[in-house]
């Protein structure tokens, strides 16, 4: 899921102190011992990953396999590959390597602010499609290296790549928290987009953040997940004082190239929205990602920051899962006054993370859910309506599920013929799909390819049809 980029091992310390503030006592034994499987496969999983990410780069780099063969012959094969080069790839792009949008940048925009502003002739939801694209594009660009990034946003969107930020995490000491910020022009924007990283597929530390189900109690924003308080700038773990755990001003020393995602975000968003007078600001991100997309806003608001926020349009997130208990979906919802939609495809396992059962675990969703069945109908949920298997280990579901999963692998190998080529899947994505998609189906379709195509081809009603 996100942008927790993790390269030391978590210590058994460090998961006690996480555990203190966990509500249901009767998980903290499950999830310490998930944690401590999860820090035990850090290194082999860090260098499994590394391994696969240069052997498929390699390959494609040189043209396929029949590529390499005929590099080879002629003594041409490229072997150093350089990570932070616009032309790497992390499994993200290896599985969906589609920069294009489908739609103009500036149509997509247009359509935006009209969503923005309900003044145009079409509807909520049939705007949809076309205005989530830009956010769906930019959550899924963002798990890749900051060349890629600049690459894709100024040379194939034409839209100003104003930064890409990697972050501190204090209680990590690592930079563990990445996003990019862009805007639709250089001059008078319209558009100015933070998009957050989500969990690398390599990072056991990633999911380790994901499965903590510790949470902090920020005065009136409630209870948050603690993990993604540390991923965007907590201070210090007290939960009696918010002023001090999470204070308003910036760390008065802040040592070079350890920035703080939270204040560094916020200060490049001060600047830009003077620069650009007209512009609102999106906010988007897949998996944790889309988490901390939630959570940024949400801490603006708490510390009052009414410059900001009076200018926010929308948050978009894919596959996000949930942030803080009921308290905290009513404090965003009376102060964070924008279009905040998370989108949810299919068996999706993180969105039903963690848990809303009580009395063992509080967590819960706000926003308007658009939920997509594996056809790419959408629904706009309301009225408490919740996905299917909201908490996804309810057994009842299990046959549906594994079902779902292979439903999707025999559609990507027949989308193609209907739609394009556009949709057909290389051998990666098909590998992905049979071998993690049958293992644990819910991660399978946390793919970003599978959001990108709901947005792409989906069609949104209030009721599937």
């Amino acid at each position: 899921m996100s942008l927790l980029l993790l390269r030391m091992p978590v210590t058994s310390s460090y998961l006690h102190r996480d555990l203190d503030n966990m509500p249901g006592d009767l998980l903290v034994a499950l999830t310490q011992l998930i944690q401590k499987a999860l820090a035990a496969a850090y290194y082999p999983v860090k260098w499994f990953g590394a391994i696969v990410e240069f052997l498929l780069n390699f390959v494609a780099v040189n043209g396929g396999l029949l590529g390499v063969i005929w590099s080879i012959m002629r003594c041409n094969l490229v072997i150093r590959l350089n990570r932070d080069a616009p032309n790497f790839r992390t499994v993200m792009a290896l599985v969906d390597d589609r920069t294009e949008l489908k739609r103009s940048p500036g149509a997509a925009v247009s359509d935006m602010r009209r969503l923005w502003t309900k003044n145009g002739k079409c509807t909520e939801a049939a705007l949809l499609p076309v205005t989530f694209e830009v956010t769906v594009m930019a959550a899924k660009i963002a798990y890749e290296n900051a060349a890629y990034i600049e690459n894709v946003v100024a040379n194939v969107w034409k839209f100003n790549f104003v930064g890409y930020y990697s972050c501190w995490n204090k209680f990590l000491k690592v930079n563990a928290t990445q996003a990019f910020v862009m805007t639709d022009r250089g001059k008078d924007a319209d558009m100015v987009m933070v998009a957050f990283r989500g969990t690398q597929m390599f990072s056991t530390q990633d999911w380790s953040t994901d499965v903590n189900l510790s949470w902090l109690r920020l005065g009136g924003m409630g209870n948050v997940h603690a993990g993604f308080l540390k991923a965007l700038g907590l201070q210090e773990e007290d939960g009696e004082d918010a002023a001090r755990a999470f204070p308003r001003d910036a760390p008065a020393a802040v040592t070079p190239g350890k920035v703080v995602a939270y204040y560094e975000l916020r200060k490049v968003l001060r600047e830009l929205l003077q620069e650009h007078p007209r512009a609102r600001v999106v906010i988007t991100g897949h998996s944790l990602g889309g988490a901390l997309a939630v959570l940024f806003p949400a801490v603006l608001a708490l510390h009052g920051e009414r410059d900001i926020l009076g200018r926010l349009g929308a948050v978009h997130t894919y596959g996000q899962p949930r942030v803080g208990d009921d308290a905290f979906v009513g404090f965003f919802r009376a102060k964070v006054a924008a279009d905040y939609t998370r989108v949810v495809y299919r068996y999706d396992m993180v969105p039903r993370v963690p848990f809303d059962a009580p009395p063992v675990a509080r967590f819960s969703h706000g926003g308007t859910c658009v939920y997509y069945d594996g056809w790419n109908v959408g629904r706009v949920l309301g009225g408490g309506e919740e996905v299917p298997n909201p908490n996804y280990v309810n057994p009842r579901h299990a046959l549906s599920v594994y079902g779902g999963a292979m439903g999707d692998l025999l559609k990507a190998m027949l989308l193609w013929v209907k739609t394009g080529g556009e949709y057909r899947e290389g051998a990666v994505s098909m590998l992905y799909r049979a071998a993690v998609g049958m293992l644990v189906p819910g991660i399978a379709s946390h793919s970003p390819r599978d959001y990108v195509n709901a947005i792409r081809l989906g069609r949104i009603g209030t009721a599937a049809g």
